[in-house]
């Protein structure tokens, strides 16, 4: 194959696309999709950062194709454990020029005295563009700022076995399994 000149997020982009393409490297899903969606939605409040098909929250990754994209075991690890492997966030495929998002954990601390905690949509010397954990968000000039600090660490709660059983898990990974954008 040449060489080129495309850039991350490109190829980010074909990967995920040549993915959707072929059956799941997943040889069997022992969860039910239906239950996992009833999971997704409901109690265990995945839909209140994460979004699938334009329903749900703007905090995490929008995981209307993750089934495309990701593995099943990829998927049980961000669950159970999900700053071991902070990553970027998907791409559109049909949007060559998006930019992903780093999902870390961002804290800013006014002059104030206000901790307002989420995720930097944009960020320079002068100003920050904050998702809060409110699901607001927070201009901010660094001005006014006493702190701005970045962890790279998930917002996202470890789920254990106590929060979400070894079935609830594998229905939940259906689900998302099944998650495979439009076609």
């Amino acid at each position: 194959m040449p060489a080129n000149n495309l850039e991350n997020s490109e190829t980010r982009a074909i990967i995920a696309y040549l993915r959707s393409l072929s059956p799941s490297p997943n040889a069997v899903v022992f969860g039910d999709p239906k239950k996992g969606e009833q999971i997704f939605f409901g109690n265990r409040a995945c839909s209140q950062c994460h979004m699938v098909n334009g329903k749900g929250g703007d905090l995490g990754p929008d995981l209307s194709r993750v089934g495309a994209s990701r593995s099943v075991a990829y998927l049980i690890e961000s669950i159970r454990k999900p700053s071991k492997e902070l990553s970027d966030g998907m791409v559109d495929p049909n949007n060559y020029y998006a930019d992903p998002l780093v999902y870390e954990t961002v804290t800013v601390v006014t002059r104030r005295g206000q901790r307002i905690t989420g995720i930097a949509k944009n960020e320079d010397e002068f100003s920050i563009q904050l998702l809060g954990t409110d699901q607001r968000l927070h201009l901010l000039l660094t001005k006014n700022l006493k702190s701005v600090v970045h962890e790279r660490k998930s917002l996202m709660p470890v789920y254990t076995q106590e929060m979400l059983s070894d079935q609830e898990l594998h229905d939940l990974v259906a689900y998302l399994e099944s998650l495979r954008g439009n076609p």
